[in-house]
């Protein structure tokens, strides 16, 4: 009983956040900057010159053997820091590099929770960061283990542990990432971005505050031996488990993890692949002798030749993101303008329960929804400014009520979120439409009042953004003006019933011989009841 105790407690005391429905894809950052490349290299040799970094990874990457496949190696590039280089000539559709999902190595938000962080977080610990915090806490501890201190787990042998110990003095360093990361950005470029995008660096930067608060006052600050604040590395003090380490490691992850074999993961050695629009994304597979290991791998898109940087698509997103997680935007992501709107189902609805209720139970098998629901509005060619079918689905259940709400009994209960996919009603209909205009408009006012100045990057993705919310705003307003034209649930089933059609006597198939109350005419039966 006061293990049950002890432990419910722990539960509670944790910080929990009830997780999005949609899972955001995240993707290794190439760490572009406004910077010329010389000043970057002068940046890095102010502690450990570029070319040292990678050798010394190099050569402890080959003792380790961490790879299946490699046909690369890490080295300094012209544009992006440090990058992946072919080692010999590849054609397309290549293996160049495969690695197997080993916890010794690979960084897993399942090898921070029940392995290195097991005695120190309460059990289901789920901060508002999600997995990306936990695998940004995996990085400070690795920054931690390389001077000789933080949690020594996973155990590893001498030549492994010497490996992760040069790949963590390889990454960009906190005074690096200042120029490379808008989550380390000043705070007044931190305020334009805010206002330049309704995708708001506010909410991560505020998660972020609220997790390393919790864990300082909660972990950190009980055991400063395991969890040092500071610690020297490649010739410099930096910040570990605190604050601003916190934000440094949280901005390493984010540009440097990918999705892949059903879990967010950080692949050392791979993580240095650097994007590029027309490359294959990092994609999951077998590997070895007989095919029966799983792993990550990049593929080549196209020839290669010996020295050559090679590179791997961080994927499809916005631009938005790309500069949140990535902290640069390619200039093929503008070519699609996209914005992101958030709706929240009203608590004060008096059909809360219920519209939760179907959210929760009713939706998609396994996949609960959050009542608060982010989606992107786009402008492209082919789907200029037509809305998010889901985002209709989801406005529609919640502006559900009146003469409709009958749909949410328990006898439609089941049904209820497949309804949704079409137009309800008229009234419903056009509570939709001008909801959706009303958060573009909103978010139009918003970023008429950025101020001026600020990365010229800030300036870029306000246009575009704008661009798909006026694109949105003017598709709805021409539904708007054909609301009558549409069909809606009550016409639809009638139909399925059949009874979509005017009643004529000729209709029931009957002859002319049959005395009155034999056909189907109102009021015709002679029951003696």
């Amino acid at each position: 009983m006061r293990f049950e105790i002890a432990w419910i407690v722990a539960v509670l005391s944790a910080p929990f956040r009830v997780a999005s429905f949609v899972t955001p894809v995240t993707r290794r950052a190439t760490l572009k900057t406004t910077k010329t490349t010389s000043a970057l290299y002068e940046t890095a040799s102010s502690t450990v010159s570029l070319e040292t970094l990678s050798a010394n990874l190099e050569k402890t990457w080959s003792e380790a053997q961490v790879t299946k496949v490699s046909k690369v190696k890490v080295g300094p590039t012209a544009t992006s820091r440090l990058g992946l280089i072919a080692t010999s000539p590849m054609n397309q559709g290549e293996v160049m590099l495969a690695m197997p999902y080993d916890d010794l190595y690979v960084l897993s938000p399942s090898l921070a929770r029940n392995v290195v962080f097991k005695e120190y977080l309460p059990g289901g610990y789920d901060g508002w960061t999600g997995d990306t915090g936990l695998i940004a806490l995996l990085i400070l501890n690795e920054v931690a283990r390389a001077d000789n201190k933080g949690i020594h787990l996973p155990e590893r042998k001498p030549a492994l542990q010497d490996f992760m110990k040069a790949w963590i003095q390889a990454l960009p360093s906190p005074t690096e990432m200042v120029e490379l990361h808008p989550y380390l950005w000043s705070e007044e470029d931190q305020e334009i971005l805010q206002s330049s995008s309704t995708n708001k660096i506010y909410r991560v930067l505020d998660d972020i505050d609220e997790d390393s608060a919790w864990l300082e006052e909660r972990v950190w600050s009980k055991n400063r031996n395991l969890f040092p604040e500071t610690i020297q590395w490649n010739n410099e003090e930096i910040s570990c488990f605190s604050q601003d380490g916190f934000k440094w490691a949280m901005a390493l992850a984010a540009s440097r993890t990918v999705f892949v074999g059903g879990s967010l993961r950080l692949l050392p050695f791979m993580d240095f692949c650097n994007h590029d629009d027309q490359a294959e994304e990092v994609t999951g597979g077998t590997m070895g002798t007989f095919k029966t290991t799983k792993g990550a791998q990049v593929i080549a898109s196209q020839k290669y030749q010996a020295g050559e940087e090679v590179h791997c698509s961080y994927g499809p997103k916005s631009a938005a993101d790309y500069l949140l997680e990535h902290g640069f935007c390619p200039p093929q992501v503008f070519k699609t303008a996209i914005s992101e709107l958030t709706f929240e189902l009203d608590s004060e609805d008096r059909f809360y329960d219920d519209k939760l209720d179907v959210l929760e139970f009713e939706t998609y098998d396994s996949a609960p929804m959050d009542p608060t629901q982010s989606f992107d509005v786009v402008s492209a060619p082919g789907k200029d400014g037509e809305p998010d079918p889901a985002m209709m689905q989801f406005v529609r259940l919640c502006k559900l009520g009146s003469t409709d709400a009958f749909l949410l009994e328990s006898i439609f209960r089941k049904e209820v979120w497949g309804f949704m996919s079409l137009p309800v009603s008229e009234q419903n209909e056009l509570a939709v439409v001008n909801t959706i205009v009303d958060a573009c408009e909103k978010a139009l006012e918003d970023m008429k009042e950025c101020g001026e100045g600020g990365p010229e990057v800030c300036t870029q993705i306000r246009e575009s953004e704008v661009r798909a919310l006026t694109r949105t705003m003017e598709y709805l307003q021409r539904e708007k003006e054909a609301l009558d034209l549409k069909e809606y649930y009550q016409e639809r089933r009638l139909k399925d019933l059949g009874l979509d059609s005017e009643w004529s006597p000729e209709d029931d198939g009957l002859g002319d011989d049959l005395s009155f109350g034999q056909t189907r005419l109102p009021g015709g039966a002679d029951y003696d009841w």
